[in-house]
């Protein structure tokens, strides 16, 4: 079974690890690179999240939880953009730095609380269908 919460944490480690890279990084042609990995990586993942994954949290975890993660998407997505904004300038290091917080933070929220309670209350066919259309939307690059 493709197991879509294994998936999504899966991508957390990695947009962490492209954040450390960032987060050390020279001004140039890596930087930029590395820039737009981690934006392409995020906004597909977060597409994801939102089309798949929060609505099951909004309907058997609770809206509550599915806006507050929505909130922090946003947030995360208006950090990316002045990440690329100023890859090549001064404040590129407090770019990343907050975009790192926002994400670290919305990582153990989601890992802590969300997906477990999720996880708990899918039957084990819809947890499955689920790995299937999170396998699926990663291999097509979106939903």
């Amino acid at each position: 079974m493709n197991d879509p919460i294994a998936t999504l944490k899966r991508d957390h480690r990695e947009a962490a690890a492209m954040l450390k890279e960032l987060a050390e990084s020279k001004p140039g042609a890596a930087r930029r690179k590395t820039t737009d990995r981690v934006s392409a990586a995020l906004a597909l993942h977060m597409q994801i999240e939102e089309k798949l994954v929060y609505p099951l949290v909004a309907e058997r975890v609770g809206e509550d939880e599915e806006h507050e993660a929505e909130t922090e998407h946003s947030l995360a997505r208006d950090g990316l953009a002045k990440m690329n904004e100023l890859v090549d300038e001064g404040g590129f290091g407090a770019a990343v730095a907050m975009v790192t917080a926002g994400i670290k933070h919305h990582v153990k929220e989601e890992e802590t609380e969300i997906f477990p309670k999720l996880k708990e209350k899918l039957a084990r066919d819809e947890l499955a269908k689920l790995g299937d259309e999170v396998a699926a939307a990663k291999k097509a690059g979106g939903v």
